[in-house]
């Protein structure tokens, strides 16, 4: 007799912390042959997506240091993948765009994406799926809402 299944692994956080780390491990495995590591191919989809932004823009959009950034800038400008431009405003700034070399990598990242996102949604349809999504996308307003509720106002007086 099988044990029980723990409430824990029922739980949602952790189904979805399962789901989310068995894509990302596929993911990486069927972009293995692009030679690029995980926090390259990430700068580059995040860049794909904010073009023209700062270093500590993508940062925080990222959820890692600005050293981090930094480090991984440098390495992607010296591979060609990425472009530094000046900052009009802030000379100690730079803004980032990826470069033409990674355009075709990046439309690689993305079809490798869509077709990992078909395998792991078939079988749900259409009405599912959407409904699926615009739950999480609910959770996700609601978390947001709570992380805002929870900062401290910056008009605040000491």
């Amino acid at each position: 007799m099988a044990a029980p299944t723990s409430s824990f692994e029922n739980s949602f956080g952790f189904i979805l912390g399962d789901i989310t780390r068995l894509a990302r491990k596929e993911f990486d495995r069927r972009v293995r042959s692009l030679r690029l590591t995980r926090a390259q191919w990430m700068v580059l989809m995040h860049l794909a997506r904010r073009p023209g932004c700062t270093q500590s823009d993508l940062a925080e959009a990222m959820q890692v240091q600005k050293i981090t950034i930094s480090r991984h800038a440098d390495r992607l400008v010296r591979a060609g993948w990425i472009e530094r431009r000046d900052h009009a405003k802030d000379a100690r700034a730079y803004h980032l765009y990826v470069s033409r070399k990674a355009r075709p990598v990046i439309e690689r990242l993305t079809a490798v994406a869509d077709g990992l996102r078909r395998e792991y949604m078939e079988g749900l349809g259409a009405a599912r799926r959407d409904a699926l999504i615009g739950d999480l996308l609910h959770i996700k307003s609601n978390l947001l809402r709570l992380e805002a509720e929870s900062a401290p106002c910056s008009n605040e007086k000491n």
